[in-house]
């Protein structure tokens, strides 16, 4: 089957009052509803997919010529195994979800998004990685601010 990922950052400011009263229940270009979205497809069909709540998400790269490994607490991992055997794993801290939502077509394909809370600062280290600015590990430099994904200035 296949499975795409959509990722959401809630604009805290929308008002569905005004989008009903102005815009017959719509978005608008001064009431937006989401501030950014990411879309994931994996290209490769799926066997199996798995929601993994409140687990450690591990962290792991380079940082110049040194490996680095840091636990990252009270993640939403979101698993995806291939038809071939590769695992894919998208992931996001706890604190940032708002809300998920699951849609299957008759196909059996799945669309599965992630719906954040706008107005918390998160770090978006790889593409499908968020997590909140909080459980960062301090050992790892930030990435630049332009590349912190927040509404919020800090």
């Amino acid at each position: 089957m296949k499975m795409t990922l959509i990722v959401k950052e809630v604009n805290p400011t929308f008002d569905q009052d005004l989008a009903d009263k102005e815009n017959d229940g719509q978005e608008s270009e001064y009431n937006i509803r989401y501030n950014w979205e990411d879309e994931f497809e994996l290209k490769n069909d799926i066997k199996e997919f798995k929601i993994r709540n409140n687990e450690i998400y591990i962290l792991e790269g380079m940082k110049g010529e040194i490996k680095f490994s840091h636990d990252i607490p009270s993640m939403t991992i979101i698993e995806c195994i291939e038809e071939n055997g590769n695992i894919t794993q998208f992931a996001a801290s706890r604190k940032l979800i708002k809300d998920t939502k699951k849609n299957v077509d008759k196909n059996g394909a799945i669309r599965f998004y992630i719906f954040l809370k706008g107005g918390h600062e998160q770090i978006n280290p790889i593409p499908g990685i968020y997590i909140s600015k909080k459980d960062f590990p301090n050992e790892l430099p930030l990435p630049e601010e332009d590349d912190i994904t927040s509404d919020e200035e800090e």
